[in-house]
Order: C-alpha cells, then sequence, then structure tokens
C-alpha cells in the first residue's frame, strides 16, 4: 500500500487502506438488484433484434462508467494520502537544524555594496521556508523553534554586536538543543568568518552532529584600527595626547585622523604607516577639560574600531591623613601636590571630621593606639578608605586594631636582622609598576620585626615571612620603618609601594574604559541614602551598580550592557562629571582560520550556496495536485459518458 508507484511515499498512507472500499460499486455494477417483471408485449418476434443490441450498448456503457468512477475514488483517495517523491533518501529521514549566526564586530567587512553580517542575513531571509520551526542563536541571543515569519522578523532586528563566542560554546549550545531530539539527525550550521579568535579545534568529532561551516569572509580584507590613546605628558598649559594605529595591510597613502570635543576641531594630522603597519602620532592640546572626546579615522574597512572616545577631566586629589607620633617627612614628600592633599595628626589630636572624608589614612608607628582612634579607623576601613599601618619597634598593643581590620595578630617579635628579598610582581598593587622584574638589588633589611600568617603578601623577608602584607583596602607592615630599626626608607622599593597604595585609594577616571570589561570607577561625591548616579548618553539613562561610600561613590560596569560612547556622570539631574566607553579592538585583525583540514565538515562559500545543496538533497515532489485533477478529468469523462454514449 505504502508504493503503488516506486521510490513514490505518502504524508499519510493510512488513508490507502480506503481504497479497499472500491469493492462496493463493483458489487454493485456486477448484481443487478433490481428485479425485472414479465410482462407481454406484442410484435415481440418484430423488436427482438433491435433489443438485443440496446442491452450490448447498455453493458459497455455501466462498465465505462463504473471504470471510471473507480479510477475517480482511487485518485481522490490517493490525493488525500498526500503521495510525493523525494530526491534522496535524506529527505525521508528526520532532522534537526539549529543555526549560529556570527554577529561580532569583524563581519563588518566586506565590499561596497554590503558587508559580510549583511548578506548573510539577506541569504538567511530568502533560505529559510517552510512550516516547521527553525532554531537560530547569535553571540548573545538566542531565537529557538521560531515559524519561518517570526524568525525572518527577529532576524531583520539583529545587529552587529561587540560580543564573541568561542567555538566550545558554540558546540556546548549545540549539545544542549539536540539532546531533545534523540532520534533525529542533527545538523549545526555556522555562518562565520571565522576568525583565529573562534578557537577551532584541530579535530571535530562529528559522531552525533553534522557540521556545516557557511565562510562570511572577505578574499582581500583590509582595515586600519585605533588601537589606544593615552597622555604621553602634561603641563599646566598642554597636554600631549598619543595614540597608536594600526593597519593589517601596508597603506601607501597617508591616512587623515583627527580629534573632536563633541563637534569643535581640536586637531587634524596624518600618519604614515612603517613596515611594521604601525604608526604613532601625538597631539598637544590645551590643557582643560575636554567632556565629549572623540579621535576618528576613515577606512575601507571595520567601522566599529575607526572612533574612540575619550574624556579629561579635573582629577580630584586624594585626601590623606598621617597620623605619627614621630617624624612623617619622608611620607610627606610621597604624598604631595598635586596628587594628593595631605594633613598630618599626631594621636592625641586627630580630627575625626578630616578622617572621615580621608582616602588614605597612614598610622605611623603610633606606640599608644586610643580605643576612640581604633573605633574611628574601623568604621572609615568599612567606608571604603584604605589604611597603612606601620607598627612600632614595641607594637603589643597592636592585635585589635589589626583584628578589627581583617589582619591576624602578631605571632612573635623576631630581633634578628632579616633582609627583604622577595617582591611579588603579580599583585594588583604592583602590576605594571616595574618595567622589568629586578631580581638582584641591594636588599632593604630590618633589625626587628614580627611575624604574621598572610596569604596576601607583597613583599617578604628572606624566610618567606610578610614584609607588607594587605587585607582588601588596608596594608600593614611588620617592622617599623624609622632610620634606626631599617633602611626601607633609602631603598628604591619605598617610592613606588607607598605612590601606587595612595592612587588605588581613589581610582582616577581613565581617559576611557573599555566595555566589555567590569570597571571599579570611584565618583568623588557624596550621595544621600535614596540618591544614586545615573549614566547618561543621549536616549539611554543606565543605573550601574554602585557602592556608596562616606565620600565617593563606586560603581562597577560589569553587569551592564553598554555601547561605546561618551556619557554624563549625573545625579538628579546635576552633571556631576563625564566618563567614556569604547569597545575591544581584538576583532580588528582579521585573521582567518583555515577551514581545509577539517574532515566529515562539509563547507560552503555563502548561505545561498548552503541552501541551494541542502534543497537539493531534501526537496520533495507533491503528487497529490495531480491526482486531484486527474480526479477532476476522470468526473468530466463519466459525465459526457452518461450524457452522450446511448
Amino acid at each position: 500500500m505504502r508504493n503503488l508507484i516506486p521510490n513514490m511515499h505518502f504524508q499519510q498512507p493510512e488513508l490507502l487502506y480506503a481504497l479497499f472500499l472500491l469493492i462496493i460499486p463493483l458489487i454493485v455494477h456486477l448484481f443487478r438488484l433490481r428485479k425485472f417483471q414479465k410482462e407481454d408485449f406484442t410484435n415481440v418476434k418484430f423488436l427482438k433484434k433491435v433489443i438485443q443490441e440496446t442491452r450490448k450498448s447498455s453493458r459497455l456503457k455501466k462498465f465505462l462508467i463504473l471504470i471510471t468512477r473507480l479510477l475517480l475514488f482511487s485518485c481522490l483517495i490517493i490525493a488525500f494520502a498526500k503521495p510525493f517523491i523525494p530526491a534522496s533518501d535524506k529527505a525521508l529521514t528526520e532532522s534537526q537544524t539549529l543555526f549560529y549566526l556570527d554577529n561580532s564586530f569583524s563581519m563588518q567587512a566586506g565590499n561596497d555594496q554590503s558587508s559580510n553580517f549583511q548578506r548573510a542575513k539577506n541569504d538567511l531571509l530568502k533560505g529559510l521556508e517552510g512550516d516547521g520551526k527553525i532554531s537560530l542563536f547569535t553571540n548573545e541571543k538566542d531565537y529557538l523553534n521560531r515559524s519561518v515569519t517570526q524568525l525572518k522578523e527577529e532576524i531583520q532586528n539583529i545587529e552587529l554586536s561587540e560580543n564573541q563566542i568561542s567555538y566550545r560554546e558554540i558546540k556546548l549550545k549545540g549539545d544542549n538543543y539536540f539532546k531533545k531530539f534523540p532520534a533525529s539527525e542533527n545538523h549545526l550550521v555556522f555562518i562565520s568568518d571565522f576568525q583565529n579568535n573562534l578557537n577551532l579545534p584541530l579535530e571535530i568529532t562529528t559522531e552525533n552532529i553534522n557540521y556545516h561551516f557557511i565562510s562570511q569572509r572577505s578574499d582581500r580584507p583590509e582595515n586600519i584600527s585605533i588601537d589606544t590613546a593615552f597622555i604621553e605628558n602634561s603641563t599646566p598649559e598642554t597636554v600631549s595626547l598619543s595614540l597608536k594605529v594600526s593597519s593589517i595591510t601596508e597603506q601607501e597613502e597617508p591616512i587623515t585622523i583627527s580629534i573632536y570635543n563633541g563637534e569643535e576641531l581640536l586637531g587634524r594630522n596624518t600618519i604614515q604607516f612603517s613596515s611594521e603597519r604601525t604608526s604613532e602620532v601625538s597631539f598637544r592640546l590645551e590643557n582643560k577639560m575636554i567632556a565629549n572626546g572623540r579621535i576618528e579615522l576613515k577606512d575601507a574597512g571595520l567601522k566599529y574600531d575607526n572612533q574612540l572616545y575619550f574624556n579629561i577631566s579635573d582629577n580630584p586629589k586624594i585626601k590623606v591623613i598621617v597620623i605619627s607620633s614621630q617624624d612623617a617627612d619622608f611620607l610627606n614628600r610621597i604624598y604631595n601636590e598635586p596628587e594628593f592633599e595631605t594633613l598630618n595628626f599626631s594621636p592625641d589630636q586627630v580630627d575625626f571630621n578630616q578622617l572621615n572624608n580621608a582616602n588614605l589614612i597612614v598610622l605611623n608607628e603610633v606606640e599608644k593606639l586610643p580605643s576612640s582612634l581604633i573605633n574611628n579607623l574601623k568604621s572609615v576601613k568599612e567606608k571604603g578608605a584604605s589604611v597603612i599601618i606601620i607598627p612600632p619597634s614595641n607594637a603589643e598593643g597592636y592585635n585589635q586594631l589589626l583584628n578589627s581590620i581583617g589582619f591576624p595578630s602578631f605571632t612573635q617579635k623576631v630581633e634578628n636582622e632579616r633582609l627583604i628579598t622577595d617582591i611579588s610582581f603579580d599583585h594588583p598593587l604592583l602590576q605594571n609598576v616595574f618595567e622589568d622584574r629586578i631580581e638582584n638589588f641591594e636588599y632593604p633589611k630590618v633589625l626587628s620585626s614580627y611575624n604574621l600568617n598572610s596569604d596576601n603578601t607583597i613583599l617578604k623577608f628572606q624566610d618567606n615571612n610578610a614584609f607588607l602584607a594587605a587585607s582588601n583596602s588596608a596594608y600593614l607592615f611588620t617592622a617599623a620603618l624609622n632610620p634606626d630599626n631599617s633602611n626601607f626608607r633609602n631603598s628604591p622599593l619605598i617610592v613606588p609601594v607607598f605612590y601606587q597604595i595612595g592612587l588605588t585609594s581613589l581610582k582616577m577616571n581613565q581617559l576611557y574604559y573599555l566595555t566589555a570589561e567590569e570597571n571599579m570607577i570611584d565618583i568623588p561625591v557624596q550621595l544621600g541614602k535614596d540618591q544614586v548616579l545615573h549614566l547618561i548618553r543621549e536616549n539611554s539613562d543606565i543605573i550601574p551598580q554602585q557602592q556608596n561610600y562616606s565620600n565617593r561613590v563606586e560603581i562597577n560596569t560589569g553587569n551592564i550592557d553598554l555601547e561605546a560612547g561618551n556619557y554624563t556622570i549625573s545625579n538628579d539631574n546635576n552633571e556631576l562629571g563625564h566618563i567614556s566607553f569604547n569597545y575591544s579592538s581584538n576583532e580588528s585583525e582579521l585573521i582567518y582560520s583555515d577551514l581545509t583540514n577539517f574532515e566529515g565538515v562539509k563547507i560552503y562559500d555563502s548561505v545561498e550556496d548552503y541552501f541551494s545543496k541542502v534543497n537539493a538533497t531534501t526537496q520533495i515532489t507533491s503528487l497529490w495536485k495531480w491526482f486531484i485533477i486527474f480526479a477532476l478529468i476522470l468526473l468530466a469523462i463519466e459525465m459526457l459518458l452518461i450524457k452522450f454514449l446511448k
């Protein structure tokens, strides 16, 4: 019943059992159900020949009508069973297809008419068809089990994004999706330019999933990008802003680059690339606030990396309180203008109002600690201030203070000389401070010190005991730094260590931040209990995650989706400052993976090529319309037989 014609299949083969009902008209026509009554008629002999001829004609007519009706009902039954002829056996296999559409910024590459991304979208809109459900996902959003009409509408709204997921993440999504269809043949379709940062493995296992790679890349990629900007030096009158620009191809002609503050042109220059395809250029600008800075160039490559947003603001001074029982000139020489504003107090004359507003508090060899000072130091640290503790030679009364701010107690006092030999270069405090990792230098020493059990150490003695330890925003030396006990004040380490602690006590605003990173930014402002900071740009108003301290607010941008641009920091419509964000330039290199070494993976030149080849193997030819046409023809033949055949 399932194969009346070779290679013909039916979507509803169970309806073919209705063909057995054709026996009913056969029975009706083969047996005369009507009884004939015999009547006498004159001149029967005369009519005998005419009667015999009429009976033969009637039998032929009934036989032809019977055949026509049987064929008519057969065609109708077969039409309702929906017959079709598949192009290949794959058309009969139950399968599931999941599309991955790469919408990272590198897909902006292309020709003058359209980008690789736009061509992929257009080909998808043309190729998607049918009545079933289709699933697709991008670098940041999933579109699962959508109808063709619904998915086409959503595809038109997909935009480029800075997000880029790896092959491992794509495969994991595919595995999770195909778990719902264990009996089907699964196809995972990659639509991407296959940059190296996709991290394709050396081998791809194709046991459970059939992989289809659609390469959307430019044959001759070219791109110029603004990599970074930084302030090289500054004076009270001018600022020297340096830029680094790179190109992935050789550039013979110079490129024009401009700097704006909003719509105001601040400077314009041309750059010529070296043989390494890089260039650096500097702009000398007036030393004044630039709230909406923008660096801009034009090239035929990617568009997203042709602008770099920045702002130059007046950084507030870091407030430092030094509480000392003796000479603290070495601290005043480090914490001086213009970055720092330093106040000195003796232990018994501390201005607690000033203490509560400080960003950094240095407790320098104070021998007697009043309980009021301990409580205030604990409170100020909890509100976000940084604390440096330099103990005196006799620090027996320090354990209460140490425990209150997160340190363990001193374990024992060591009266022997110890050298400071180990620097934790990877500690966040010292990252990017030293150009080279110095191994051999004149080690500073101490004559007496304390042992401390701490895992977070910055400087260590030769016996691996801590000399400088950290606990969140608190820093503890384990020895007195006065000249009678140590020569650390004369060491080249003292300035970078104290200076870095001072700078980190208030995170200065940078020229710009990267949108994809978790940025912790301090805004020196005092807010009320129910007040919050807003980041405002054009029509967007964003409230970032934030922590309110006594004299500053720390905002965290790690949990929000930011666009590149200049933002205004405001509170209750009061403008407090400006901040700039840029996309990472990781997508700018346009270095593509080689797809020729993957066995079992089908490679296509375009989305259109994929649909053309897949449709050729999965296409079916529907025949039900033909059987309806045959039924109508047979119905017409039956009507003609009834009317004209005597």
